[in-house]
């Protein structure tokens, strides 16, 4: 289990940043990272982009733009992968070591669900979770297509459009999938994730229509 190490505000910023089309020459140039030392902000870039919130190409920088279509789009290919890799893992069952999965669903749940900013670690934790479940299928083509397809940048921008109580929620759907994983019932297995995360793609839509975000603001 990994955690983030940029600074909140400076993702809540880039995330926030409204000309993302924008090509910055130096990673100190970036909203969020503006005044640091070079050497500091191009290692924290190094980290936003391998989260897949920015992009380099040619040396200059650029915000990749997590609109709510953008991120629904990625949850529908997320979904179907993760459907597949359910079942996959239901019918390995009896070999299938599911400790990750729990003690990854455990540091969900000792998250403080008053405190807004837990969205963002908490966000990442979760993809974790979901990468998780795809390499326990044992698919490898799954696996590369999801890593490549994925990244945690889905999580990271859709997490701004949930509320804290409807994220704790979504705990509770992560230990009845592992139960009927463990049970060998691929099709409620298959269902139950499926299910999950279109849940989830309607949520972000709901609240991307309605300009609801969650992330605290700056200086909160």
């Amino acid at each position: 289990m990994t955690t983030i190490a940029c600074p909140e505000q400076m993702i809540f910023a880039v995330l926030r940043e409204p000309s993302k089309r924008r090509r910055y020459d130096s990673a100190a140039d970036i909203p969020g990272l503006q005044g640091l030392d070079p050497a500091e902000a191009e290692r924290l870039a190094l980290e936003l982009t391998d989260l897949g919130l920015i992009a380099r190409d040619h040396g200059r920088y650029t915000i990749i733009d997590w609109s709510v279509d953008r991120i629904t789009e990625h949850l529908a290919l997320a979904g179907a992968i993760q459907a597949l890799a359910a079942a996959q893992v239901a019918s390995l069952h009896s070999k299938a070591d599911f400790s990750h999965l729990e003690t990854l669903n455990s540091a969900l749940k000792t998250f403080d669900d008053m405190d807004a900013a837990n969205l963002l670690q908490g966000a990442y934790i979760d993809y974790q979770w979901h990468l998780e479940l795809v390499r326990l299928s044992g698919n490898r083509a799954a696996l590369s297509a999801y890593g490549k397809a994925v990244p945690p940048a889905v999580w990271i921008a859709g997490a701004n459009y949930f509320q804290l109580d409807e994220a704790r929620s979504s705990l509770v759907e992560h230990d009845r999938l592992v139960a009927y994983m463990k049970a060998g019932d691929t099709l409620r297995a298959r269902d139950a994730v499926s299910f999950h995360v279109e849940e989830a793609a309607a949520q972000i839509r709901r609240a991307g229509a309605a300009r609801i975000e969650s992330y605290p603001g700056k200086g909160t």
